[in-house]
């Protein structure tokens, strides 16, 4: 048997050389075992010692332990895993449905203002007070003493003037699409619907009694509570996402400077709208998180339906208390 040629017998044209494109990787718990298996979550190399079979793919054991200690998924380290989760498959515009349905309902009550009281409508005049709240705008007195329990809700879809309602809408489109994203259409539309409820439950409460009161319209309360549920989406998944630290900072910044523009804004500007907006959404978000052990995976669970059941009867409960408190 002939014996292996050796370097001085290789033909001219053999490289012996490892190709450029191949990368040597090292286990990132054992750096003197070399690898080619990477964990499917954060992308780090891992040796066989190191490798957890996951339903797809292997996991290290950080990722592995990190979703035993109670988070819903580990943090993902990796540009392939972003993209995977927020890019084009879970970000896309056909994932936003509720989103969309609430910017046409917000839309298409302000065109039936505009039908209702003509062109000046879209400069935010051309409708008496007596006629914004025949169509639903709010105001305390009609639903302390008149009983139009339906204008807490119905005051959040109109607005006074096109450009109140472009702001609104800008906004609604832009967090709203990720908030829903983030917690499924079902969870958000609910969550919006409650911060719109509770922005209209703390006009009641704190708003003027009297008669003649200017009514309150605009969706700035719903919204308002969707900048919280993703203020506090941000800060609980803060060091298992990457982009949480992103949105937390933002949504801080954005909050921030909208409640110095509530407290030092106009009289035109409902802070009692804005604030129970906050804290509904907030609380909202905070009953359907905590409800489900699941998070915002799959159907909406009882527990978390109970748990929103109980945000909504403490609303009810506050305004059958101011109901009866309500000055005559």
């Amino acid at each position: 048997m002939s014996s292996p040629p050796t370097d001085d017998h290789m033909p001219a044209d053999f490289d012996t050389a490892m190709p450029a494109d191949i990368e040597v990787r090292f286990c990132y718990r054992h750096p003197d075992r070399e690898t080619g298996v990477s964990c499917s979550n954060c992308g780090r190399p891992i040796c066989h010692e190191c490798m957890i079979p996951a339903p797809v793919g292997f996991r290290c054991p950080d990722c592995v332990r990190e979703q035993n200690e109670g988070a819903s998924r580990a943090r993902v380290v990796t540009r392939g895993q972003i993209r995977s989760r927020w890019g084009a498959g879970g970000l896309a515009a056909s994932a936003t449905p509720g989103t969309k349905v609430l910017v046409g309902i917000n839309v298409a009550y302000f065109l039936f203002e505009v039908v209702m009281f003509g062109p000046n409508m879209l400069m935010g005049g051309g409708a008496t007070w007596d006629q914004l709240t025949s169509i639903g705008a709010m105001q305390s007195s009609a639903v302390a003493r008149d009983h139009e329990y339906w204008l807490l809700l119905t005051s959040t879809f109109m607005h006074a003037g096109l450009i109140h309602l472009l702001f609104n809408m800008w906004a609604l489109w832009v967090v709203g699409s990720f908030l829903e994203r983030v917690m499924g259409t079902l969870r958000f539309v609910l969550l919006y619907l409650i911060s719109g409820l509770a922005g209209s439950v703390l006009i009641l409460i704190a708003g003027s009694p009297y008669e003649k009161a200017i009514p309150t319209v605009g969706a700035s309360g719903a919204i308002f509570g969707v900048f919280g549920a993703a203020f506090l989406w941000a800060y609980l998944s803060r060091g298992r996402d990457m982009m949480a630290d992103q949105v937390m900072r933002t949504m801080g910044i954005l909050l921030v400077l909208n409640l110095v523009i509530t407290v030092a804004g106009s009289a035109y500007i409902s802070w009692q709208a804005h604030i129970g907006g906050l804290i509904g959404g907030m609380a909202a978000f905070l009953a359907l998180r905590y409800g489900d052990k699941q998070g915002f995976r799959g159907r909406v669970s009882n527990d978390a339906l109970v748990a929103l059941g109980g945000v909504v009867a403490v609303l009810f409960a506050l305004v059958v208390w101011r109901v009866q408190t309500f000055p005559p």
